[in-house]
């Protein structure tokens, strides 16, 4: 046997082991890293390297895919993390976006034909927050009223918006004058992650909520991009929840809206600057209108529009976002109830799901394994250790170590 971190796993060399042949404490092991790293065979290789466990690649994703499914079938019937204490929020955030996986059409094998739309797929994530309060906020008064610093730093924008560094002139802010927006403070997240269709998805997450308790928060919020079914499960599910449109994602409509407006940068940034402030201001109404102005003065027809490749379409495109969004934009309200505004920990948790189930060269051909390691990493990145919990109580298997009088006293 070999000792690493106090713990104890018999030593195997066959490759190819059976899945049913791997130690509990050894399949936790294995689950926990194939959650983590970017695919089964580097966890094959870390597994041999640090651990000198010889487990197969192909073991490794059937125990991810076993526990990925037990998991997505105990969501199922609520006895996910049933037993743990949940504490009821201040403050509940709700947050839903998608991403893309690269599938191929199942039971072919590998290094065929690709499913879908060039083999694209969209997964779904969602984020639950326990907030608590900035203890400097003031229920009822505007903490931040002035757009914040980093929303009119050129760097920054050019970040958010992933568009070139605009060349422009601007005083640089004293440290002591920079303005900050405080929003309230995370205390506890958890996540899903699903292949299901949107109205599933919808289901499964008002099944996360109840589980979590943030139905009963004084204070909740519901904070999404503007893609329609996001605001469709906030209807069906959350609408006792504010319905806030994420800040970042206004930002990039407006600033596109004003590069495709002018040539020159210094004439962009000083549209893009008077637009966003007001956005922050919640007057999104007069953005709606100057650039309808200024559709006027181009001589675009809205009615009709403009073809995709036509240079000014962004304009007509924030138009029809911030239209469509607006009552979803009352930043000012938002900041008096000590409301997050963006949705920027969503885009990070998005991020951390893409980095275990996308990459260069990897596809999914099997659709529950796909589904599997969603759960297996969502279940990784919750703050509850509902992974850890369950993979150490988990029932019902031959490899689940039996508990007798002699192992129970050790």
């Amino acid at each position: 046997a070999i000792n690493v971190g106090g713990l104890f796993f018999p030593q195997r060399v066959a490759m190819g082991m059976d899945s049913r042949k791997v130690t509990p404490k050894l399949a936790s092991v294995v689950v926990h890293l194939a959650a983590e790293i970017r695919s089964f065979a580097r966890t094959e290789q870390t597994t041999d390297t640090v651990l000198t466990v010889k487990v197969s690649g192909s073991t490794i994703r059937r125990l991810a895919k076993e526990v990925g499914l037990e998991l997505a079938d105990l969501d199922e019937t609520d006895e996910l993390n049933a037993d743990k204490e949940s504490v009821v929020a201040e403050i509940a955030v709700v947050s839903c976006d998608g991403g893309r996986i690269r599938t191929r059409v199942p039971d072919n094998g590998r290094g065929v034909e690709l499913s879908g739309e060039n083999g694209w797929k969209e997964d779904k994530i969602a984020s639950f927050e326990r907030m608590d309060s900035n203890a400097r906020h003031v229920e009822g008064v505007d903490p931040c009223p002035e757009l914040p610093t980093s929303f009119r730093t050129v760097e920054k924008v050019a970040k958010i918006t992933e568009k070139r560094v605009l060349e422009v002139e601007l005083p640089n802010d004293p440290a002591d004058e920079r303005v900050v927006y405080e929003g309230p403070k995370r205390i506890l997240r958890t996540t899903i992650g699903s292949m299901a269709n949107s109205q599933k998805f919808g289901v499964k997450m008002l099944r996360e909520a109840r589980r979590r308790q943030l139905l009963r928060a004084r204070r909740r919020a519901f904070i999404a991009d503007g893609l329609n079914w996001n605001w469709t499960i906030w209807e069906e599910h959350f609408s006792s929840f504010v319905p806030i449109l994420d800040f970042i994602h206004a930002i990039e409509y407006v600033f596109t809206a004003s590069d495709a407006l002018h040539t020159n940068d210094q004439d962009v940034w000083t549209s893009y600057t008077k637009y966003i402030t007001l956005c922050w201001q919640g007057r999104v109404s007069a953005v709606i209108d100057e650039l309808t102005k200024a559709c006027v003065t181009l001589g675009i027809d809205l009615d009709v529009g403009v073809e995709d490749d036509d240079r000014h379409k962004p304009i007509t495109d924030a138009i029809r976002y911030l239209t469509n969004n607006q009552s979803r934009m009352n930043y000012p309200r938002y900041r008096r109830q000590g409301l997050p505004v963006t949705s920027s920990p969503m885009e990070s948790l998005v991020k951390q799901i893409n980095l275990r189930v996308k990459g260069t060269e990897m596809f999914w051909d099997d659709p529950d394994g796909a589904e599997a390691i969603l759960q297996v990493r969502a279940a990784a990145l919750s703050d509850d250790g509902r992974l850890e919990d369950y993979l150490d109580k988990r029932p019902g298997y031959p490899f689940v170590r039996r508990t007798t009088p002699a192992t129970a006293a050790a």
